[in-house]
């Protein structure tokens, strides 16, 4: 009777579902449920935060990188739950499933806990409990990318379906609009120069001596 006991209470602790947080020594330690959660179990309790606007010419994560076609945010910065991020995906799943070899690449990674209060609380005793997971996406930011053996036209409807999901305005980006953007402004990335061409053609004093030394008549008298 004992030994069937033990067994039925070793079914039931497999069975039931963890919570979704769980308190550990001033921390909360989280459940994953799917692949937005990030894969640390430390919730760090921080403030709300702003999304910033890019000014200073940076242009990361602006450009596709993995596909042919991009979801890229235009509107002003937004933040996004993980929920919303799984959903704008599933919807395109759907749509996108039955085409071979079409792949669907997240750009963003949910790493901001978001705790929250129940309405009509009084204030003080901190903060409220965790949450989500969200991110903070700023202005012209690529959220996801499309790859395979896919017509234009049902990209474009696929990320409309998305767009639908997610808060903000969004334009879908191919490889001829493949443009970077500085905040609002739409930018034209400056071409690559090769240094040692530049050297050969305008080489200063230290290159011409470097370059001289390496002609076989000054490496004889080498020791």
């Amino acid at each position: 009777m004992n030994s069937l006991r033990t067994m039925f209470s070793l079914v039931r602790r497999t069975v039931m579902a963890p919570p979704p947080t769980m308190r550990v020594g001033g921390r909360y330690t989280q459940v994953r449920f799917h692949q937005y959660d990030p894969q640390r179990v430390a919730v760090r309790k921080q403030h709300k935060g702003r999304v910033p606007i890019r000014t200073g010419g940076s242009t990361k994560g602006t450009m596709l990188e993995f596909g042919n076609y991009g979801l890229r945010l235009l509107s002003d910065g937004v933040r996004i739950s993980a929920k919303q991020m799984k959903e704008a995906e599933n919807v395109m799943m759907r749509l996108v499933r039955p085409l071979p070899g079409v792949s669907i690449f997240p750009r963003l990674t949910t790493n901001v806990a978001v705790c929250t209060k129940g309405n009509e609380t009084r204030m003080g005793k901190g903060k409220g409990p965790f949450d989500y997971w969200a991110v903070r996406v700023a202005t012209g930011k690529i959220l996801l990318e499309l790859t395979g053996e896919i017509h234009e036209q049902v990209a474009k409807q696929a990320f409309k379906l998305a767009a639908q999901k997610l808060p903000g305005k969004y334009e879908v980006v191919t490889k001829k609009t493949n443009t970077a953007m500085m905040g609002f402004i739409k930018t034209t990335p400056a071409p690559v120069e090769n240094i040692f061409e530049k050297l050969d053609r305008e080489p200063t004093k230290d290159w011409a001596i470097k370059q001289k030394g390496k002609s076989p008549s000054f490496k004889c008298f080498r020791p």
